[in-house]
């Protein structure tokens, strides 16, 4: 953010140096004199000129010539996203609760920015001042129109020579900064309140088919697909043509990279579904997998794990086309056979932690504590992370590596199939929940790993080499617990004695299938309805713990808080989590993993879910029920 933006960040508190802009400013001076002889298509190049022209004014002490030039800097140096029809200017930057510039902070200046846009003479001036005037007051259809003139003019410009953008790869009429703004063109002139039905909307149409028939006698796959893309969103060339069209340019330009190859196709079987022409439609997509397929044997040799994600992508692609039953039936053993290779592209990266400290600390505060203090202290190492701590972690990761952050990441079972996927991070809009999800799972990971080697094992053992614990001990303490049912008092006590003594598959298989019968327990004691009503057959069933989280968040909100709710769903029910109950349920886990750290947080996340709501009542239970 430069120190320009930075004073006109929108958060600030004194008023950015552009909203003190009058008409009496700009009327009579020649603002667009530092543009002669530029002839650019890029608006961040005019950004630099302003700014440099505005230092130089402070410096002369033009204070009036400096505010234009702050004003014009900023306008040109929004973060122009023409996918975004509504909005389609945004801050270049945001960090630290600051921003730069966006179109609403001009509101207040909103006519003066109107006049400029009326007198300025540059094309590429024009189409800025032009477009954001409009949006600020869209009664000004006459400033629409001519932003749609404008982009229209540049394009052509640029297709002649006489106007270039900032990098040299970008000028061609069918560059991705042309296609943004024949994007924004056309989506002002489709409007109803702007420019349908007038002289601008045939122009730009006109000039987007123009510019379609004539990528198709070069040999660009991506200048096709651009422009090709655009002919069929806004109808400037019928799609049954674009579709026939874009296939036989396919066939004669066969040397291509089959990514490629694969969007151009896949844009051609939307122009012929769009058009009608099922028939050929399904026979692209077809063709579609054939080029999967193809890829993911060249891809067999170098890795598997490549190989099988192309062979999901084919047969995804088969879904919904007739007559393929065969074929889907084919790929999926191909794509078990693949799997099975996966696991050995699988490696792992280790890092030692001395966990010394830890272990010392929680030793010492075990010291000399009677059994019912040790258990409570147990259940009290540590508690459930707020979903904001989560969060605010998950976000700063993602700043501090953003370039890891923004490529998509597949998670795999044992057996090298795809259990989740997640999408990459948009470093240019607020993170989602699903985009933070991954980040949030690493973490918990790694906090589930520490605290079980660190403190759950350590007091585990201080308990057994202080006391002797039976069933008995564990239903003398979980009959005042609300939270376990009394008909299952005696089955949670042998759950928690095994875990405790040292028997993790039989404490983590037994007291997981409980903690479902807790939450109904505890739904049902606040009065809300755990079961289904099945109106065909007039039975009822109770909810699944899944379908509990699922219907009934809210309520769970209310009796256990975000912190508990979430950390439950991260450890036994989401994706891309261990997913214990899953595991359990469906006979899905190894003889190894109830010992993992995994298991044992499980289990002392049931324990503490049996005790919260003893802790301010653990002096009024007698010790030596500990010992009888």
């Amino acid at each position: 953010m430069t120190e320009e933006e930075s004073r006109n960040a929108g958060s600030g508190s004194s008023t950015p140096r552009f909203q003190l802009l009058t008409k009496e400013m700009v009327e009579g001076f020649d603002f667009e004199e530092i543009l002669n002889g530029t002839a650019s298509a890029d608006c961040r190049e005019y950004q630099d000129m302003f700014s440099n022209a505005q230092a130089l004014a402070e410096e002369n002490g033009n204070d009036n010539a400096a505010t234009a030039y702050s004003a014009l800097g900023a306008l040109c140096g929004f973060h122009f996203r023409p996918d975004d029809v509504n909005d389609p200017y945004g801050p270049m930057v945001q960090m630290d609760g600051k921003r730069s510039p966006i179109p609403a902070d001009f509101r207040p200046v909103a006519d003066v920015i109107a006049y400029m846009a009326e007198t300025t003479t540059d094309g590429t001036l024009k189409a800025r001042l032009c477009d954001v005037a409009w949006l600020l007051n869209r009664r000004r259809v006459d400033l629409g129109l001519a932003a749609i003139s404008a982009y229209r003019q540049i394009v052509r410009d640029v297709a002649a020579g006489t106007r270039k953008f900032r990098f040299e790869g970008s000028n061609s009429p069918y560059s991705s900064q042309s296609r943004g703004l024949l994007k924004r063109a056309l989506s002002l002139a489709m409007m109803k309140s702007v420019g349908r039905g007038k002289q601008e909307e045939a122009d730009i149409r006109q000039l987007v088919e123009q510019l379609f028939r004539a990528s198709l006698t070069g040999t660009t796959l991506r200048d096709v697909h651009r422009i090709a893309k655009l002919a069929l969103q806004y109808d400037v060339v019928s799609p049954l043509e674009l579709g026939s069209s874009i296939e036989a340019w396919t066939q004669k330009n066969a040397e291509f990279d089959d990514h490629d190859r694969i969007d151009l196709l896949r844009l051609a079987s939307s122009a012929y579904h769009e058009g009608g022409s099922m028939q050929d439609h399904f026979r692209s997509r077809l063709e579609i997998v054939d080029t999967q397929v193809r890829m993911a044997r060249q891809m067999e040799e170098n890795s598997a794990t490549l190989a099988a994600g192309m062979l999901s992508d084919a047969i995804s692609e088969l879904h919904g086309i007739p007559d393929v039953k065969e074929r889907r039936r084919e790929l999926r053993h191909r794509l078990i056979d693949l799997q099975t290779n996966i696991p050995e592209e699988m490696g792992s990266i280790s890092q030692e932690i001395d966990l010394k400290e830890i272990i010392d600390q929680r030793e010492g505060s075990f010291q000399d504590l009677n059994l019912r203090d040790m258990l409570f202290a147990f259940a009290a190492m540590s508690h459930s992370p707020a979903p904001e701590e989560l969060r605010k972690q998950a976000i700063k990761s993602i700043e501090d590596h953003p370039l890891s952050s923004i490529f998509g990441r597949s998670f795999h079972d044992r057996d090298g199939k795809v259990s989740y996927r997640a999408a990459g991070a948009d470093l240019m809009s607020a993170p989602t929940d699903d985009s933070l999800r991954p980040s949030i799972a690493q973490s918990e990971r790694i906090r589930r790993e520490i605290f079980a080697a660190g403190d759950i094992q350590t007091a585990r053992r201080l308990i057994n080499e202080s006391y002797y614990i039976t069933d008995d001990t564990f239903s003398a303490l979980l009959r005042y617990s609300p939270f376990v049912p009394e008909q299952i008092i005696r089955t949670y006590s042998r759950g928690f004695r095994r875990f405790f003594q040292g028997d993790p598959v039989s404490g983590v298989y037994i007291l997981t299938p409980l903690l479902e019968a807790s939450i109904r327990h505890i739904l049902k004691e606040k009065g809300h309805d755990v079961s289904t009503f099945d109106n065909a057959s007039k039975t009822q069933q109770d909810l699944t713990i899944s379908a509990m989280f699922d219907q009934m968040k809210g309520e769970l909100l209310d009796v256990f808080g975000n912190a508990i709710v979430m950390d439950i769903e991260n450890v036994f029910l989401s994706q891309p989590g261990p997913t214990i109950r899953h595991e359990i349920a469906h006979g899905l886990m190894s003889d190894g993993q109830p010992y993992g750290p995994d298991a044992a947080y499980a289990c002392w996340l049931i324990f503490r879910l049996c005790l919260i709501p003893l802790f301010p009542h653990r002096e009024e239970i007698d010790q030596t029920l500990w010992q009888t």
